[in-house]
């Protein structure tokens, strides 16, 4: 993979990222331990937007940040991140707990944001089922199984081999001090309250078989003002995955709809 690196000196951390095509960025949040890996299916998107994967900090060849940090902080370096490279505004799409942070940087930086893809996502951690998957996760980072962690989620991700082997091997990478805090930071996250304030395009994407998923998939159609609820057929989770072709239709068709997306202006990276 053809990796680069880009430092941000006001958050004081470097960022590794993929970056292909041209057209409005669509910057893509990965899961908790799994890195830009999480989004080797979606090339095809970079014929219509500028389609960025960044590493979150302690992942991939990403330096990791001070701990512990909140998503508030992930915000305002990933702000920082589409800022350096030169963007005024971006799509983001997050995926899983990737979405919380997604919403996180459009509510403290509105004006970078100019729409939203939020793939299995979740505003709030309010049911036993939800509360029961993150406290394995961090009893599993604690007990140092982040190995075992990769593969399960390679795993359920993928089914070809040598990609399941790739995606470990790439999540391995992970710092476990700074997946712990993320984990902990995505398990007290909470802005549904917040929701209303957000009135960029947003498309909200659930499998249609993630049916634990669904009562959030409701509230964050509620609650979010111009939004979009579409149940994917025949997934359930891992929509980036496992129906990347749905997901790259949904995004072109919803974009275009909303005219979000057609132009986007660019100004000289800031000096570093």
């Amino acid at each position: 993979m053809d990796i680069q690196l880009l430092a941000l000196p006001r958050s004081n951390v470097t960022l590794s990222y993929q970056a292909f095509g041209s057209g409005m960025p669509l910057v893509c949040i990965h899961a908790p331990g799994i890195g830009l890996m999480n989004f080797l299916h979606l090339g095809a998107l970079a014929d219509t937007f500028r389609l960025i994967l960044p590493d979150l900090p302690g992942h991939g060849e990403s330096t990791p940040l001070p701990l512990p940090y909140t998503f508030s902080d992930l915000a305002d370096v990933l702000d920082e991140f589409v800022r350096t490279l030169g963007h005024q505004k971006a799509i983001v799409l997050g995926y899983s707990l990737g979405a919380s942070i997604a919403m996180e940087w459009c509510l403290r930086h509105p004006e970078t944001i100019a729409g939203l893809v939020l793939v299995s996502g979740f505003s709030e951690v309010r049911d036993l089922y939800m509360h029961t998957r993150f406290l394995m996760a961090k009893a599993a980072v604690s007990l140092r199984a982040g190995a075992l962690l990769a593969r399960s989620t390679a795993a359920s991700h993928l089914d070809d081999p040598a990609e399941q082997k790739r995606w470990i091997a790439y999540a391995r990478k992970t710092d476990p001090a700074t997946l712990r805090c993320m984990f902990d930071a995505g398990h007290r996250y909470a802005c549904t309250d917040k929701l209303a304030s957000i009135h960029q395009p947003t498309l909200l994407l659930f499998g249609e078989k993630d049916r634990q998923m669904h009562d959030y998939a409701k509230l964050m159609k509620e609650r979010l003002p111009n939004s979009r609820l579409i149940l994917v057929p025949r997934v359930k989770h891992q929509i980036v995955t496992r129906t990347p072709e749905a997901v790259d239709r949904y995004c072109r068709e919803f974009f275009s709809e909303t005219a979000v997306g057609q132009t986007e202006s660019t100004r000289p990276p800031e000096q570093k």
